[in-house]
């Protein structure tokens, strides 16, 4: 994700593939350890190439050395990435030195700089657990355009470039292979390597956008059903098998759901047009949030730099170009946009194609309906890096009816990793709870322009010669002082759920996520022949 961008842009301008492999596979032994449903090792490739820094392999002292070419040139971009930096800590200096060194980066809260380096991934897996890793294309036209950067910004394209430069990574190594079915998964993992899962989590697939910009790329804005179905194909062809039908913007295929209102601008720079919310009431729904105004809180400085960033009719400077909505008391905003006609050929087509799909960041009423469908085709979904809604939060949450089918269909719930420790061990237990205590992974976004897990000052994790710090260059890392820094301490963050007081049936059911998420795609292969 990158909610942090848009906010500091507002903010700146100041199973398997038949019943019999079933029936072969139930008695072989299950696979062991966990999965990451959602990570995005190549945002070097996103965003216009220039604003998140540091490719995840190749010589190091050029793929994590200084910076300064990207994040000082061009000052708009320079103070983009400084303000976007500095949301979650607001002690970040960027130093821009890099390798060797590392003096503020990567850090548990940098969301601009590189968190997936090869053998920050190499310890995960061999030392953490990592058996499976879902690796997902991401970017954001609005940001890379708001940013000044040069490099490819339609989605059609950046998605090709994201799809192979995970290749490329994957390539790369001897620890990795890429998995296409459930039986690749079986046969890498038996053998000791990472299952790697191609996915998706772009705004748009097949630039069926019209950005706002003037960009010159092929948009279409209107697909037909037949584009639509040759545009999966083409995914499928290509290798990707998890996909997100909506991310953070209203699309084709159904509304996005509500949770920041800066993410406003975003939506009208990719479809002319504002969210329109409707109101719910918060009791019945759990949902509270309020969309506001996006110029909320903006200075004069700020509306001065605006037009520089964004095209006039998205200014969020200029009061008219957005509606200031009212809410009743008692009751909170979610989208009017549910699932639409062309949404419903597309998740249908999907679960017919077999693809692995996720239902985070739908629109409460599309998530609705496209679980409806899951459930009248026996289709597993996924929420791949969410959590419970709670009593007053907005409407991406997962609430319990949600998490009772996906338990039905045999879908994953992977948690986002929370603040720290602690608070991952509270969330696990009260998903676990509802799902089971089965079917449970994480999802860590890491590279997604999200913050990492802070130090958790209740608990001291304990390095010794059976574990030791992981060390990069001149640099090693301690989550007690550092937090999660980069993907190569999720084994200590791991290792810190146990101090947490997370019990021995849990932490059994997490590193069992790997066996589940199998079984869960052995049943889309064996359901997509049956779906209506």
């Amino acid at each position: 994700m990158y909610k942090s961008v848009i906010t500091t842009l507002i903010l700146l301008a100041g199973y398997a593939l038949s019943a019999q492999h079933k029936d072969d596979s139930s008695a072989a032994k299950p696979l062991t350890g966990y999965v990451d449903m959602h990570c995005h090792p190549r945002g070097d490739l996103a965003y216009g190439t220039q604003l998140f820094y540091g490719a995840p392999y190749g010589d190091i002292s050029v793929a994590l050395g200084s910076c300064k070419e990207d994040h000082s040139k061009n000052i708009l971009r320079a103070q983009l990435a400084k303000q976007t930096e500095t949301l979650n800590s607001a002690a970040w200096k960027d130093s821009k030195e890099g390798y060797p060194n590392f003096v503020t980066w990567p850090s548990w809260c940098s969301t601009l700089h590189q968190q997936m380096w090869v053998d920050w991934i190499e310890r995960a897996h061999k030392e953490g657990g990592l058996n499976i890793m879902c690796a997902l294309a991401v970017s954001n036209h609005c940001i890379g355009s708001a940013a000044k950067c040069t490099g490819p910004l339609d989605d059609e394209q950046v998605m090709l470039n994201l799809i192979q430069g995970i290749k490329d990574l994957v390539a790369s190594t001897s620890f990795m292979e890429i998995a296409l079915t459930p039986q690749d998964v079986r046969r890498i993992v038996a053998s000791g390597k990472l299952a790697v899962i191609l996915g998706s989590e772009m705004d748009n697939i097949g630039n069926f956008y019209s950005p706002q910009d003037n960009y010159k790329a092929n948009f279409n804005p209107t697909p037909s059903n037949e584009q639509i179905k040759a545009e999966l194909d083409k995914l499928w062809d290509l290798g990707l098998r998890y996909i997100f039908p909506v991310h953070l913007m209203n699309t084709v295929f159904g509304g996005t759901a509500l949770g920041m209102s800066t993410l406003n601008v975003a939506n009208k720079f990719t479809t002319g047009v504002e969210f329109i919310p409707e109101q719910v009431n918060t009791k019945e729904t759990g949902i509270a949030f309020h969309l506001e105004h996006p110029g909320v809180g903006l200075n004069a400085v700020a509306k001065a730099f605006m037009p520089l960033l964004l095209p006039k009719n998205v200014n969020p400077g200029k009061k008219s170009n957005y509606t200031v909505w009212d809410t009743l008391p008692g009751y909170g905003h979610r989208n009017s946009i549910g699932l639409t006609e062309r949404g419903k050929f597309a998740i249908n087509y999907m679960m017919k194609k077999g693809f692995l799909i996720d239902i985070d960041h739908m629109s409460d009423k599309m998530c609705n309906a496209v679980l409806d469908m899951a459930v009248a085709n026996d289709y597993p979904v996924n929420s791949g890096h969410n959590g419970p809604r709670g009593n007053a939060g907005a409407e991406g949450g997962r609430t319990l009816k949600q998490y009772a089918q996906l338990k039905q269909l045999g879908g994953m719930a992977g948690l986002g990793h929370g603040a720290n420790a602690s608070d991952f061990v509270k969330t696990y237990h009260t998903v676990a709870q509802i799902m089971g205590n089965t079917h449970m992974a994480i999802g860590t976004d890491v590279g997604g322009f999200s913050a990492l897990p802070q130090r958790d000052t209740s608990i001291h994790l304990i390095y010794d010669n059976t574990f030791t710090r992981c060390q990069t260059g001149t640099r090693s890392w301690d989550i007690n002082t550092d937090g999660v820094a980069h993907y190569g301490l999720w084994p200590d963050y791991i290792r810190s759920w146990t101090l947490a007081g997370m019990p021995a049936q849990e932490m059994q059911t997490f590193m069992s996520s790997a066996e589940q998420f199998t079984e869960m795609w052995e049943k889309c292969e064996r359901r997509k022949g049956e779906v209506k």
